[in-house]
């Protein structure tokens, strides 16, 4: 599998997410809308878990301020920032 091809898998599960979210909002309340909401919330839980797996093997940093981790972002491969909390860190060569 390429990168394109794992990136749009991430993608399109994102977005599966989001429209099943918006779905249950569309329910009557009642407890099974609860249950609903709380599956999804695991299943996004565990979708950001897996996403930071994928992340790390592929050679990315992920912060460890939160749970789950949040994939860091870096422009020069050294220094890297957290898109959530703003965590930054160095995993440059030691000088």
């Amino acid at each position: 599998m390429d990168i394109d091809s794992l990136a749009k898998g991430i993608g399109l599960f994102s977005s599966a997410i989001i429209a099943v979210k918006q779905a249950i909002e569309l329910l009557p309340d009642n407890p099974k809308k609860n249950d609903a909401k709380t599956a999804v919330e695991r299943a996004e839980r565990e979708f950001k878990i897996a996403e930071a797996q994928v992340a790390t093997k592929l050679g990315y940093q992920v912060c460890r301020k939160h749970f789950p981790p949040e994939i860091m972002l870096s422009e020069d491969n050294a220094n890297w920032t957290c898109p959530n909390c703003g965590n930054k860190q160095y995993f440059g060569p030691s000088t």
